[in-house]
């Protein structure tokens, strides 16, 4: 069987919540942002992301896949904001 060392072209980032702040880890190649809540942490990665390579850069247009390391719970009943659902999560022990 031959180990296939091409390298997935898109980012993986890890989502999780640090007291007050959602956190953005990405392993490769190594950075991370925060964001307070779910509207801002895409363009807060976006951001980095733009910052940290160049003009031209081929990984510019890869897609970014968001990963939750604890899944978001909904409710029926429209919240303030997405930040609401991740503390009831982290109160939740979650």
């Amino acid at each position: 069987m031959r180990h296939n060392s091409r390298r997935k072209k898109e980012f993986v980032f890890q989502i999780e919540q640090d007291d007050e702040m959602l956190v953005a880890t990405c392993h490769e190649p190594e950075m991370a942002t925060q964001g307070e809540n779910l509207d801002e942490l895409p363009a807060m990665i976006r951001d980095l992301i733009r910052c940290r390579f160049d003009d031209g850069d081929e990984r510019l247009a890869w897609p970014i896949r968001l990963h939750f390391l604890h899944d978001p719970v909904l409710s029926a009943q429209v919240a303030s904001n997405y930040h609401a659902t991740f503390l009831a999560m982290k109160c939740a022990g979650r």
